[in-house]
């Protein structure tokens, strides 16, 4: 890839970052507070998938290599869910008489839509790795497991309050409790909920992206 194709790659999610960096400083110079400076680190996490996508697609020797490939797949998967979990930080939107609400929603909606946009464009970029090496249903049938996957992920960080990286820090402790969730009749439902409900979300706006993206 050419120097002129990388600027052209990277300039429209530094465009968004940089707008939604800008409508947090405005808040922040506002309000006097950091109230919803986390959004800044949500954000950066919510970018990790599509940078490990970008290497894994513009690195054309790890496409051969198991060795290296897989475990940038796993990595890719943990942080997946990041993409899509900055959509539930509407939870802290609330009414703050120093800010109008509607910029708080115009922030939160930034940061929301900038995280969704490198979730789907990672997913496409990974989506169409899978096709070069499977049949298109079985390509299809990853990509719901994948959404499905990133639907609980998001349960797990917004509810159980995990992250990705607790996989390694306490995998045991993760496991058991996240297990029990799905069936313990207190949380089964919130569980199953989020998991299908934010699953089929994920995979429509996939379909929707990758059908623009044609």
């Amino acid at each position: 890839m050419n120097i002129a194709n990388e600027i052209k790659q990277y300039r429209l999610p530094a465009t968004l970052c940089l707008f939604c960096v800008v409508l947090l400083a405005i808040r922040i110079k506002l309000s006097h507070s950091l109230f919803l400076a986390f959004l800044i680190w949500n954000l950066f996490l919510a970018g990790l998938p599509l940078a490990i996508s970008l290497f894994i697609q513009n690195n054309a020797a790890v496409h051969g290599k198991r060795v290296f490939l897989y475990p940038l797949l796993l990595c890719w998967l943990l942080f997946l869910p990041n993409s899509f979990y900055l959509l539930t930080d509407f939870v802290h939107l609330y009414k703050d008489n120093s800010i109008p609400i509607w910029f708080d929603i115009l922030l939160i909606g930034s940061f929301t839509m900038t995280g969704m946009f490198f979730g789907l464009e990672s997913m496409h970029s990974i989506h169409n790795l899978s096709l070069t090496r499977n049949s298109r249903l079985k390509s299809k049938a990853f990509i719901i497991v994948i959404c499905l996957l990133c639907g609980f992920g998001i349960y797990i960080g917004r509810y159980l309050r995990y992250n990705s990286w607790d996989v390694l820090h306490k995998p045991i402790s993760l496991f058991t409790h996240t297990l029990s969730t799905l069936f313990s009749a207190e949380t089964c439902k919130a569980a199953w909920g989020i998991t299908l409900g934010f699953g089929a979300l994920q995979y429509l706006l996939f379909s929707i992206y990758r059908d623009i993206k044609k």
